[in-house]
């Protein structure tokens, strides 16, 4: 899925495409992954609706068109294209602005795109729950440290927590764990506070090189970069900082990639995946 780093590009390369435009049409293609949050006819509401910003927020990528708005939460495998040649089988929506082209594609049909006022947002789950922004100001140590606490919420499972922290994805909570050297199921009330500063500079540093990695990278819009990822779905393969071969665990039902010697478990843990072949 598009996780922050991928939107944040996203939304920066999409701003001056859609600047000073106007949508002429909007083809669903897909309806399982729309959600109508007013009930009014789509296709005729919005037309000629001119585009006037586009934020994150959180997951979320919120197109504003005047009073009216869209929100799109990609989910696992959402992405977007500006390829008007984009065949029509493989999408969930086109837009097309006057002399543009926006695609959303879905292959799984799991992403939502949400079509409302500005009142109607409300509906959308998550939407308005997003915790502290950990691109803004307002992520400092302090707050941090006041949002870890003396949870006892598995290390993984707290940065995750979106109403926390706005947002962390499967990827880079792998990446911020591994460059912290600790376990992704270590408590977070085991964590020292050495543990809970490390963790804080090492959602920031990720998150930072991530995003200027995305943008030299300068991909196509549909393709999801992660060949800068140090652990993330590397099992098997060599751990960048020591050597050993880099594991997958099991998190409340979500795959874990992390080095079993650089981030051991404070406390010691079941299994000696050190020891495993």
């Amino acid at each position: 899925m598009p996780e922050l780093p991928d939107l944040v590009v996203i939304r920066e390369r999409l701003i001056p495409e859609l600047e000073n435009h106007t949508i002429e049409s909007i083809e669903i293609l897909e309806p399982l992954v729309v959600r109508n949050l007013n009930g009014i006819e789509i296709e005729n509401n919005y037309k000629g609706a001119p585009f006037k910003n586009l934020e994150r927020v959180g997951p979320f990528l919120h197109f504003e068109f005047g009073d009216k708005h869209i929100v799109i939460h990609c989910m696992l495998v959402g992405k977007f294209s500006l390829n008007p040649q984009y065949k029509k089988k493989d999408l969930c929506i086109r837009f097309q602005f006057d002399g543009l082209t926006l695609n959303y594609i879905d292959d799984m049909k799991m992403g939502k795109v949400y079509f409302g006022d500005s009142e109607s947002l409300k509906q959308i789950p998550k939407f308005n729950d997003q915790g502290v922004n950990l691109l803004s100001e307002d992520f400092t140590e302090k707050e941090f440290l006041s949002l870890i606490g003396k949870t006892r919420q598995q290390t993984r499972v707290f940065l995750m927590d979106q109403t926390k922290l706005s947002a962390l994805g499967n990827a880079y909570a792998d990446e911020v764990l591994f460059e912290a050297q600790i376990h992704p199921k270590t408590p977070c009330n085991k964590l020292s506070q050495e543990d809970k500063s490390r963790l804080y500079e090492s959602i920031k540093k990720v998150l930072s090189e991530s995003i200027d990695y995305i943008r030299r990278k300068n991909a196509p819009l549909e393709v999801k970069v992660r060949d800068h990822v140090k652990v993330r779905n590397r099992k098997n393969e060599p751990c960048p900082r020591c050597g050993t071969t880099i594991r997958r665990a099991n998190v409340l039902g979500y795959d874990s990639f992390f080095c079993p010697k650089c981030q051991v478990m404070a406390g010691g843990q079941f299994l000696d995946w050190g020891k495993m072949s």
